[in-house]
């Protein structure tokens, strides 16, 4: 072999050498580039090569625990209507639950006994009490009144407190209410005798308020007439019975919330006795145990199932009215007692107003009836009493 063949030959070699180098160190260079890819999911994302859509993603990893499918039901957003503007006072006027703006009710009758039954009653000193007569007959049943419901109706009670402080609201608020709703007057009412018949003319059973103690005595007290901590045992009894002395028709007491506790137990249960020797009823309004757990034998007596002492809103009403049917449905029966702020009496009113007529069977059969939509009646709060 010449020279000449040699030198072609190593040069052939050399080219073919750095060939190989060449591409070595590009297919080296590429595996080092390509990213290490923890799963089949971003292989199928930065993948180059990969046509697939993106959407894929969502499968899942083989063997990877799969999630659970939830349905989604769409729901309108709820529409809520723009807060009323106030520009003006009589704007505010008309927009504010005022006692004044309430209708009279319709069907209002009077109760048989409107005046002081001279056999239920008796004097002592200057104080016109009620007592249980020589026939026996009793103060919360003779000046009560009886009302008939129709079968599959709930009864609902409802008892106004602290009637006859704001006397220029009460006309208005014994002419509104149904006369199945019960008054409740409190002890510091002026001329509550005429109030009392006057509530009786439209058909309210009416009681008188028995203030407890307030339970923060250091901020508020609940006058010269509550159950006082510091004063006699005979003090006490004197002001139960200047609350009781109203010189008109009561069939009982209802006990407000306040103290109730070891330090007054014993008093109550001289006042709950006292109650029942002359035949009156008590209706206990208080958010707590303590009354309820003084027994008094032959005691007529009811506690509240629901107090609306506080929380005078719209929402607040629509909760209380929502649940006392829920309650009256459970049980067949439901006691609610609450201040007559103008926002509660209008709330019950409106809520009276969806009750279904108690019709006959007839009658549901001549109108076409087939369904009872809103089945609550009205009651005196006589009616949810017994001994």
């Amino acid at each position: 072999m010449s020279d000449k063949q040699k030198k072609f030959k190593f040069f052939i070699l050399i080219v073919l050498a750095l060939f190989v180098v060449v591409l070595s160190g590009y297919f080296f260079a590429a595996q080092k580039s390509t990213p290490e890819y923890r799963s089949k999911i971003e292989r199928i994302m930065f993948e180059k090569k990969n046509k697939a859509p993106k959407y894929i993603l969502t499968l899942p990893e083989k063997g990877s625990p799969q999630p659970q499918k939830t349905e989604q039901i769409a729901q309108e957003p709820i529409k809520e209507e723009p807060p009323q503007k106030l520009e003006t006072m009589s704007d505010f006027v008309k927009a504010a639950p005022l006692i004044m703006k309430l209708k009279a009710a319709n069907g209002q009758y009077a109760l048989s006994v409107l005046e002081n039954n001279p056999d239920l009653t008796e004097k002592q000193g200057n104080l016109i009490l009620p007592k249980i007569s020589d026939k026996n007959k009793k103060p919360w049943i003779e000046y009560g009144k009886n009302v008939d419901v129709a079968p599959n109706f709930y009864k609902i009670a409802v008892v106004l407190k602290n009637i006859g402080i704001d006397q220029a609201a009460f006309p208005n608020i014994n002419a509104a209410m149904p006369s199945e709703v019960s008054f409740s007057f409190s002890p510091y009412t002026i001329d509550a005798g005429k109030l009392i018949v006057d509530a009786r003319k439209k058909g309210h059973e009416t009681y008188v308020d028995l203030l407890l103690a307030s339970r923060d005595i250091l901020k508020a007290d609940n006058g010269p007439l509550s159950v006082g901590l510091t004063t006699s045992t005979e003090e006490n009894k004197q002001r139960l019975l200047k609350t009781l002395s109203v010189n008109a028709p009561i069939g009982g007491m209802v006990i407000a919330d306040g103290m109730v506790d070891k330090t007054t137990s014993d008093l109550l249960t001289q006042y709950l006795k006292e109650l029942k020797n002359r035949g009156l009823l008590m209706i206990d309004a208080t958010t707590e145990k303590g009354v309820d757990e003084i027994k008094t034998p032959q005691l007529p007596r009811r506690k509240a199932d629901i107090v609306v002492d506080d929380d005078f809103s719209w929402e607040n009403m629509k909760n209380i009215t929502a649940k006392a049917e829920k309650i009256a449905q459970e049980k067949g029966q439901v006691l609610i007692v609450a201040t007559p702020k103008p926002i509660v009496v209008t709330a019950l009113k409106n809520w009276f107003e969806t009750f279904s007529p108690q019709l006959s069977y007839e009658q549901m059969k001549e109108q076409n009836i087939t369904t009872i939509e809103h089945p609550f009646a009205l009651v005196p709060v006589s009616n949810l009493v017994v001994e």
